[in-house]
């Protein structure tokens, strides 16, 4: 049986999840946010042991945070950009509390700086018109959720529309609805496909 995932560390544990179980399937990956069904249910979550269950929902807790253990940031941003065995070396590390390889360790900082670059630069000017749209087309998918978070330090409380660049999987242009005082989009819309 083959697996609908999303590519981003929800899909990555949820793989993780399947894999315990001693079950090897085929994993079809889709874009992240692109659809509503949830890869991750809390009866699933509860099955697995305690200290690996709170290891784990920090984990997804932190994926795009601009802060807290460099290890569990850098696992969803390998996951969101699509570097597969990156972001599972890295998972499992963190959910072992084990260190990672010297190559994955470096190309994982790698990674965080381009990511922590990328927001800081892109948030220095104002790219709010008309009021309440944000406009970050020239951001792919895979930065949006640590710029919704940057947006959030910034001092944005209330719920946002932002429009981005679209996904590996998924090009185009992408609307974002993030409720007040939300890290994360309820809805994600695909505005225009990608030209070919």
């Amino acid at each position: 049986m083959e697996l609908e995932l999303p590519l981003d560390i929800r899909g990555m544990a949820a793989l993780w999840l399947t894999r315990r179980k001693g079950k090897r399937r085929i994993v079809s990956w889709h874009a992240p946010w692109s659809r509503d069904t949830d890869p991750l249910p809390p009866s699933v979550l509860n099955r697995i042991p305690a200290i690996k269950r709170m290891r784990l929902l920090r984990l997804l807790g932190l994926d795009g945070a601009g802060h807290g253990p460099w290890l569990a940031q850098a696992t969803g941003t390998a996951a969101r950009l699509g570097r597969h065995r990156l972001a599972w070396n890295l998972m499992h590390s963190w959910l072992d509390g084990e260190s990672p390889s010297p190559e994955d360790a470096t190309a994982a900082r790698q990674l965080l700086d381009v990511e922590r670059n990328r927001v800081k630069r892109v948030m220095q000017w104002n790219r709010e018109w008309p009021s309440g749209i944000i406009h970050l087309e020239d951001m792919p998918a895979w930065l949006i959720p640590p710029a919704i978070r940057q947006l959030r330090r910034l001092g944005r409380k209330g719920s946002m529309h932002l429009i981005s660049g679209g996904h590996l999987l998924e090009p185009g242009s992408w609307r974002w609805y993030v409720p007040a005082g939300c890290n994360l989009p309820s809805k994600v819309q695909i505005l225009s496909p990608a030209l070919s």
